[in-house]
């Protein structure tokens, strides 16, 4: 065989690899990412009430809420309830990842005038920038939600280093000028406040 023949299969049989592992596409290969450390803290999320998981292909990190509930019944503090969690990924050198997008399950009781808002930011350790989504929900409104919203930027990770990733969410009821009440709370068919965000990988 020719020198130029055996490269041109040599590089054909390296592409062959890349692409059923998923490089080529700047995904690291399905079951390669999992989390490796899980932590939670927030009014909104007490300690036994939350959890993450990974799918097996990489692309959806969820987390789930069991006792997240904000409403007008609770004081003017239990309003507004937030939780931040720290989620540290591990997966193969050579990505960078951000979070494309959320979306969020959970149920809404409001009454007309009154608004319930739901906001989720995120930004990796050490790295400048905080990319934030938002829904708000008006009055009168009563049944389960599920709605998908892209961040309004991009907080990419390091290709050089593994750091935390850190996410924010906060869940608030405002009755503006009315005496009605609301509340934003767990969804009612799987009692939990869900949040699922796309993951996007770029080879680096």
């Amino acid at each position: 065989m020719e020198r130029s023949a055996m490269v041109a299969l040599l590089l054909f049989t390296l592409l062959a690899v890349l692409v059923s592992n998923g490089y080529a596409s700047g995904a690291p290969p399905s079951g390669s990412v999992t989390i490796a450390g899980f932590t939670y803290n927030g009014d909104g999320c007490p300690p036994g009430s939350t959890e993450g998981d990974v799918s097996s292909d990489g692309q959806a990190l969820t987390v789930m809420f069991s006792k997240y509930t904000a409403s007008t019944d609770m004081g003017v503090a239990g309003r507004r309830r937030s939780c931040s969690v720290s989620v540290k990924l591990a997966y193969p050198p050579g990505f960078i990842y951000h979070l494309g997008s959320v979306t969020v399950r959970g149920y809404g009781l409001l009454a007309e005038g009154v608004t319930g808002t739901v906001q989720s930011s995120y930004y990796v350790a050490g790295v400048p920038g905080t990319a934030k989504a938002k829904r708000v929900i008006k009055g009168p409104f009563d049944d389960d939600f599920e709605f998908t919203d892209g961040f309004e930027s991009i907080a990419s990770s390091e290709c050089s280093s593994v750091r935390n990733l850190n996410i924010k969410t906060e869940v608030r009821v405002d009755p503006g000028n009315t005496s009605k009440n609301g509340l934003m709370t767990i969804d009612s068919a799987d009692l939990r406040l869900t949040e699922v965000f796309s993951i996007v990988w770029t080879a680096c």
